[in-house]
């Protein structure tokens, strides 16, 4: 009976030790998983990019996310049509993301409302360098001195040209590609040209001549013309410089060079049926993908005195936080998206750094480093709290212009008129 009850004493002891031992080991690998996921930053990332630019970002995100252990990103992407109405609740709220995409134009409707972190201080600790961005995109960022935002790209109006159609007509170069020296007149002449030597199912320009198009191409040309737009708290944009912009597009459709109530000018350049097109730099990637299609893509011409272009930027937002290393977290993320910029410029958009314009990897796109002189020519909209309700009387207005019997002298005072009110209003 002795020994059997010291066989069971010396049996406890090694259960107990090993089940010790069990505990002991589970709680080492526990300790260490648990290093491992406190070590790790968790970052909530949201874009509103549909089709392409979607995937594209989606690409960059699962890169960032191999080469940065500490770093996990995390993508939502919001359709466009609410996108900025779900940010804005969530940054009032202080539930928005650690960071976000916001264009330059939208940056006036959220950084006056203290829910964007400023980057000055924190730009130190993420070693960012201002200067390795181009000047013209950074400057779109800066409010009271201070900077508000990582810029990612460009993206502009730009013109894309059939070069079928212009070898047939004869204004291609010696390299093949259309150059302009003689501003708007010989444009027009150009487009003349067109219309006498190739086929009567072409048009010589198209673009839409409803929605956004007709108001992008007037601000390029009022801006190449010098020509304002708001001036503090004044709608400006009835001048002779606007009038004339404006006058150049009407006679445009009134000379039959460029067809009115136009609703899919890309599906008109890309089948064929038009040789000069304006539209933005996204539709390079929807052009190259038609078989067939032998197209140049080129900054928008200098039609009148200085070299412009409608143009936006997208770019990197840090809703405002607590935790610094969130933010500092979220500021490396954004500017390796900018250091990776020739492969976001698939999408058609112009880097953000100008060393990446002299990168092998961007010199060998094609069609893009065609028009990444553009960088420099994007005349970014004014920075007014009122403008998207500005922008959408304009849209309005013009569209009637182009589409109707009304001149435009009467639609620029009205467009004026409404757009002061609108301003006013704000």
């Amino acid at each position: 009976m002795r020994n059997y009850l010291l066989a069971l004493s010396v049996s406890l002891i090694v259960v107990i030790s090993l089940v010790g031992c069990g505990a002991e080991g589970e709680g080492e690998g526990s300790s260490a998983e648990e290093n491992e996921s406190a070590s790790q930053v968790d970052l909530n990332y949201w874009v509103p990019f549909s089709g392409g630019d979607g995937e594209y970002m989606e690409n960059l995100v699962g890169q960032f996310n191999d080469e940065h252990e500490d770093i996990e990103v995390s993508m939502l992407n919001i359709e466009w049509e609410e996108y900025y109405t779900k940010l804005r609740t969530a940054m009032n709220s202080q539930t928005g993301p650690d960071v976000a995409i916001a264009h330059a134009s939208r940056l006036i409707e959220l950084v006056p409302g203290g829910n964007v972190e400023a980057l000055d201080e924190l730009a130190g600790e993420a070693d960012v360098d201002w200067s390795e961005y181009s000047e013209n995109q950074i400057d779109a960022t800066i409010f009271d001195d201070a900077h508000y935002a990582v810029p990612l790209d460009a993206h502009a109006l730009i013109m894309y040209y059939n070069k079928a159609y212009l070898e047939e007509a004869g204004l291609l170069n010696e390299d093949g590609e259309y150059a302009l020296d003689g501003g708007i007149g010989q444009f027009i002449e150009d487009l003349k040209t067109i219309e006498e030597n190739v086929a009567d199912d072409v048009f010589p320009f198209v673009s839409n001549t409803n929605e956004v198009y007709p108001f992008w191409i007037w601000y390029t040309m009022n801006a190449q013309l010098g020509g304002s737009y708001i001036e503090g708290d004044e709608a400006v944009m009835n001048s002779p410089e606007g009038i004339e912009a404006l006058t150049t597009m009407k006679n445009m459709v009134e000379e039959d060079l460029w067809p009115k109530n136009v609703t899919n000018g890309y599906d008109l350049f890309r089948s064929g049926r038009a040789a000069f097109n304006f539209a933005g730099v996204w539709a390079t990637g929807n052009y190259e993908q038609e078989e067939g299609l032998e197209f140049g893509a080129s900054p928008i011409p200098q039609l009148f005195d200085d070299s412009k272009a409608w143009g936006d930027s997208h770019t990197l937002i840090l809703p405002s936080q607590d935790s610094e290393e969130q933010k500092k977290a979220a500021l490396i993320f954004a500017d390796w998206l900018a250091d990776n910029g020739a492969y976001w410029a698939q999408a058609g958009h112009v880097p953000s750094k100008p060393a990446i314009l002299e990168s092998e990897d961007y010199l060998e796109l094609d069609y893009r480093p065609g028009y990444a002189d553009v960088l420099a020519d994007v005349e970014y909209m004014p920075n007014h709290p009122a403008l998207g309700a500005v922008n959408d009387v304009m849209i309005q207005q013009f569209s009637q212009v182009l589409n109707s019997d009304m001149t435009p002298e009467e639609g620029l005072e009205t467009a004026e008129r409404n757009a002061q009110n609108a301003i006013e209003q704000n």
